[in-house]
């Protein structure tokens, strides 16, 4: 099981928000994307100290939800062991 005990308190007057549209992908409509941000990818990315190539190539989103309203997403490292295996390790 997974605790998070970090509270976000949202400062308004910083608060940046963005509405994006979702879409149905994948066969039958599967799965739903949504955009994400390229500033919020930009600014994960210069917290670990990477460009935003490697963030795209080294990070994977992850999306909690289910105990609370809307969703909180994260972005952990990503490392590769062989073909169609990763095993994701908590990025900071």
């Amino acid at each position: 099981m997974l605790k998070l005990s970090e509270t976000i308190l949202l400062d308004d007057k910083k608060l940046i928000v963005k509405k994006y549209k979702l879409r149905t992908a994948g066969a039958q409509g599967a799965t739903i994307e949504i955009t994400l941000p390229k500033g919020a990818v930009e600014r994960e990315a210069r917290r670990l100290g990477l460009s935003e190539e490697e963030a795209v190539e080294k990070l994977v989103g992850v999306w909690r939800y289910n105990s609370f309203p809307g969703l909180h997403l994260s972005f952990e490292t990503r490392k590769i062991m062989g073909k169609g295996t990763s095993i994701r390790k908590k990025g900071g």
